[in-house]
């Protein structure tokens, strides 16, 4: 039988090449990378002067500064550092309903933003959570590791309730410190305050990414099943709960408004913790998506 693979097209790849994860200084961590560090010394790229300390490096200090003033400056130079980049996604059994299924596109969503970080060298690792817990992939730090990277991915299966706050718990007593960490979901869990707390805690970054049905969006897409008008038994995909509705006008404004109120809510959680909101849905292009509809995020530069 031949195993399974992540659909991610080579030339989107090699665009992803020329891209790196952008995060603001202070998330950096260590190592030699391509993001500007909060810290200054020695490098490549000028940033200022500062007036000389006993015991910085004579190597260091101007002499054109010194001619002009008499005083002793060093010059110091931004420090590029790697970082290290955590991507996690939801394959709870939620996450197996749409057409195509939420899962796929998570999947090679999570393919894409770590492929961006093995482009700019930073630290890279996967993870996946289902009912059964928080699974751990491998880690990775160049472009090479990235077929490895994909072939774990595209064996994770979708299974089980997950309740988010226990993953943030377990997540936040591994992740490296400090890092960028990248949650691909649905989002259909409780209130996620509390473990964004905990992740904030954890000295991450915090970027979340929705991906939603379709028909989740618009449940008039679902009038094939019922017409318009007509009842409906939906059935909750990780409990089993059933509930009859009727796919009425009033039943569908009511839904698009609550859906639109529950995804602002959601969005202005992240970025209350300091970190950053994306969204698509699950028959999104992924060139399209990463390049073009998510341009403006500020998370790919």
């Amino acid at each position: 039988m031949s195993r399974p693979e992540l659909a991610v097209p080579p030339q989107l790849l090699q665009r992803l090449a020329r891209r790196r994860l952008s995060v603001p200084a202070s998330f950096t961590a260590g190592g030699v990378g391509e993001h500007t560090s909060l810290t200054r010394g020695p490098g490549l790229e000028f940033a200022e002067h500062r007036a000389y300390q006993p015991g910085d490096d004579l190597r260091r200090i101007d002499p054109h500064v010194e001619a002009r003033s008499g005083e002793l400056y060093v010059r110091e130079f931004d420090v590029q550092e790697r970082l290290a980049v955590t991507v996690v996604v939801d394959l709870s059994a939620s996450m197996a309903f749409g057409e195509p299924p939420k899962a796929d596109l998570a999947k090679r969503v999570a393919a894409a933003l770590a492929y961006v970080g093995l482009a700019g060298a930073d630290r890279v690792r996967l993870a996946a959570f289902t009912g059964r817990g928080l699974r751990w992939g491998p880690r990775a730090e160049n472009v090479r590791a990235a077929g490895r990277l994909f072939q774990w991915l595209a064996l994770q299966d979708t299974q089980g309730a997950v309740e988010f706050g226990s993953v943030a718990r377990e997540l936040g007593a591994r992740l490296p410190r400090p890092g960028l960490l990248l949650l691909v979901s649905d989002w259909l869990f409780a209130e996620p305050h509390e473990g964004l707390t905990l992740l904030r805690a954890a000295q991450q970054r915090v970027v979340g990414v929705q991906v939603l049905a379709p028909s989740e969006l618009d449940p008039a897409l679902l009038s094939g099943v019922a017409p318009l008008g007509g009842g409906l038994t939906l059935q909750d995909a990780e409990t089993g709960a059933e509930l009859e509705v009727r796919l009425d006008a009033d039943a569908l404004a009511r839904y698009r408004a609550r859906l639109e109120e529950w995804r602002k809510g959601l969005e202005g959680a992240f970025l209350r913790h300091g970190g950053g909101w994306l969204a698509a849905r699950s028959d999104a292009d992924l060139e399209r998506l990463l390049l073009v509809e998510w341009a403006g995020a500020g998370l790919i530069r």
